[in-house]
């Protein structure tokens, strides 16, 4: 989910992903949702955590770019946890 950068920290992207979990979990009947993020993305982090994400593990120095390399921060939410937080 990307937000214009103009709309971000209004709540955006926390409702547009809430509504694809309750889509994916309750329409669908999925039963994880797997996401990621680079480490140095702090917004996403906090969004992940906002909406009950579990920080898996990383992928580390997986990419790299502007001269480093980055890890991938791997996030994951079972039906039960999404339930739970809802």
């Amino acid at each position: 989910v990307a937000v214009y950068r103009a709309y971000r920290g209004l709540g955006y992207a926390v409702d547009a992903v809430r509504i694809l979990l309750k889509y994916g979990f309750w329409e669908q009947r999925y039963q994880k949702c797997n996401s990621m993020c680079l480490h140095s993305n702090a917004a996403s982090i906090r969004l992940h955590q906002k909406l009950g994400f579990i920080e898996e593990g990383r992928v580390r120095r997986s990419c790299f770019f502007d001269g480093e390399y980055h890890d991938d921060v791997l996030f994951g939410m079972t039906r039960e946890e999404f339930d739970a937080f809802v």
